[in-house]
């Protein structure tokens, strides 16, 4: 935690956080259930298998406080049931280093893409990834390739050397480097981000983020343009406290200069103007500042 002489930046800081290792948890662990969910696992002479659903606690809270569950005690998303969604997407890639944080210089530890698909019909799509760092919106190294389902299941995409790759990318040690992927196919789009140390170790630089424009799609819908000088971690949008509704996605990483993030209200908005619609915006940079 930062240190602070400002109790209440201190105490919002740590609640901010406290939510960030919420989603994150939350993330991992149902990451290892759905990569071990293939029918491939079942026995078929005892119908046993390993993981063939996962459920989480909890989604919602009868107390005004930064509990474990997922939406507030005013229905707004907290960053955990933004993952939550995310992680219960039909299809879904994963990423993994073995062992846990390896050293970059460790020869036998492989880094692996698996990609779990859940869609009966099957989908054909391009996996590709990125090596960043934070001080700059340039890339280290790119690298990917096609993969394509006939029907529901899990395939391991992609085993790299760990030492090897750290070694293409240029990255001299673990916090210096991100990696990022994203699945795309012709209707559908999914990111995946991998923290390659803890990103407390990560030496942060201000992004220096800013909302560009805001923009009214109808009485419910707005589209906010986010810009970056710099990647960004966890960005997390807060409306203002007149206006209840949930966001596209949030918690989220920036690694291109400009981003569009969706807002849905529960209520229609009349007569809209930006100046009156305020949008509070932060990134794990801010977050961590004393």
């Amino acid at each position: 935690l930062p240190v602070t002489n400002d109790p209440f930046k201190n105490f919002t800081q740590l609640i901010c956080l406290s939510q960030i290792n919420q989603a994150m948890t939350l993330k991992s662990i149902s990451e290892v259930c759905r990569l071990h969910s293939s029918v491939d696992m079942i026995n078929p002479k005892t119908s046993q298998g390993h993981t063939m659903g996962i459920m989480y606690w909890q989604i919602n809270d009868m107390w005004q406080a930064p509990t474990w569950s997922t939406i507030e005690y005013g229905l707004k998303w907290k960053i955990g049931h933004y993952y939550a969604a995310h992680m219960y997407a039909p299809v879904y890639p994963i990423i993994t280093v073995t062992p846990y944080l390896a050293n970059i210089t460790d020869e036998n530890a492989q880094l692996s893409i698996d990609v779990v698909n859940e869609l009966i019909n099957g989908i054909h799509g391009d996996l590709t990834c990125w090596i960043h760092t934070l001080d700059t919106m340039m890339t280290r190294l790119t690298f990917g390739g096609s993969i394509l389902f006939n029907s529901s299941g899990i395939q391991n995409f992609m085993n790299l050397s760990y030492a090897l790759l750290m070694k293409r990318a240029h990255c001299d040690n673990n916090n210096q480097c991100i990696l990022h992927c994203i699945f795309s196919s012709n209707h559908y789009q999914i990111g995946q981000t991998l923290f390659l140390s803890r990103p407390k170790n990560y030496q942060l630089m201000n992004p220096n983020l800013n909302i560009e424009n805001i923009k009214q799609i109808s009485s419910t819908d707005f589209n906010i343009t986010l810009t970056v000088d710099r990647p960004a971690l966890f960005v997390w949008l807060d409306i203002t406290a007149n206006v209840t509704g949930y966001f596209s996605r949030n918690g989220f990483h920036i690694f291109e200069p400009k981003m569009s993030i969706n807002f849905h209200s529960w209520i229609p908005i009349i007569n809209f103007h930006q100046a009156n619609f305020e949008i509070h915006y932060t990134s794990l940079f801010d977050v961590t500042l004393p």
